[in-house]
Parts: structure tokens; sequence; C-alpha cells
């Protein structure tokens, strides 16, 4: 994505924001919305083909999604403009936004093995007392680490693995 997209996408998605004026509002709107950006990428191709006029592809999205009315008035405006390509990335900042209003921190958690309820309560409480606010966090593990935990947040990456651990020590003994 090019840098006037990117432009493109914030100013879509904080205009969008800014319609609700409550915080369940804001959350209807984005589910709304991520909603219609799932059920539209199944008919992808015909909704970037040149061969579709406006028209077209307005009628199709008002079909698909005409129990969301406001939505489907948004996703029109993003055709009339060009910039129908980027519903999905103004979908994910939107959710982005909706995080920020509701003071949300989202975090990627990796570890060696499956954590327990009590573990991810814990690092979830770790990680919010570190970035503030309430984190919501997603588990995964992968074997490969060894041990350990390798979390993002915020564009952070917190890389507690014994395999990460093991490469800067390899790394402090070669240099």
């Amino acid at each position: 994505m090019n840098s006037s997209d990117r432009i493109a996408v914030q100013r879509y998605a904080a205009a969008y924001n800014e319609l609700s004026a409550t915080n369940e509002q804001a959350q209807r709107r984005a589910e709304d919305l991520q909603a219609a950006a799932g059920a539209l990428e199944a008919v992808r191709g015909y909704m970037t083909s040149p061969r579709i006029t406006a028209p077209q592809k307005k009628q199709a999205v008002r079909a698909a999604l005409k129990n969301a009315p406001e939505t489907a008035a948004f996703v029109e405006l993003l055709i009339d403009a060009k910039r129908y390509a980027l519903l999905a990335a103004v979908a994910r900042r939107v959710g982005e936004l909706l995080d920020e209003r509701l003071g949300i921190v989202r975090a990627e958690v990796v570890s060696a093995r499956a954590l327990s309820p009590e573990q991810k309560k814990q690092t979830e409480a770790a990680l919010s007392a570190r970035y503030g606010g309430k984190v919501e966090a997603s588990f995964s593990d992968d074997p490969a680490l060894l041990g350990g935990l390798k979390i993002k947040c915020r564009g952070e990456l917190i890389d507690g693995s014994l395999q990460g651990r093991l490469a800067k020590l390899q790394e402090e003994l070669t240099h």
C-alpha cells in the first residue's frame, strides 16, 4: 500500500468512526463494517472489475448489506471515490480506532506450549501494567521457541523465548 492509500485509509476510518456518538454505536458500526468487508471479499473480483459499472457495484452492495444501510452507504462512497480496494484496510483501522476509544490494547503472545488459563490471565495483567489500559491478548503456541514467550504489542516485540535468549548469547559471544 502506498502512502497515498495509507492516508486515505486513515481519513476514511476516522470519518466512519466519528459517525458514532457513543461507544456502543461505534462498536456496532465497526462490527458491521468488518462483516461487510468479509461478506464482500467473496465477490472481490466482481467489485474490482473495470468491466462492472459503479451503479452495478452499488446495487450488489445494497443487496449484500440490506440489513446495514449505513454501512452500505459508506461502501458506496468508497466505490464513488474509486477507493473500494481499501475497504478491508479501512475496516481494520476502524477496529483499531474502536480499541483506542474503548481503552483496549491488543497483544499477540506466542509460547512454546499452550498456556493455562491462569498463565494467560497473569500475562494479560503484566501487559496491562506495562502498557496501561485493558489488554486483550491472542495466544498461540510454537514448539520451535523451546521455552518462554514472544509478545507483540503496540509495535514492540518482547522476545523472552529461550530460542531468542540463545541467539542473543551466541551473538554476544561471537562479536
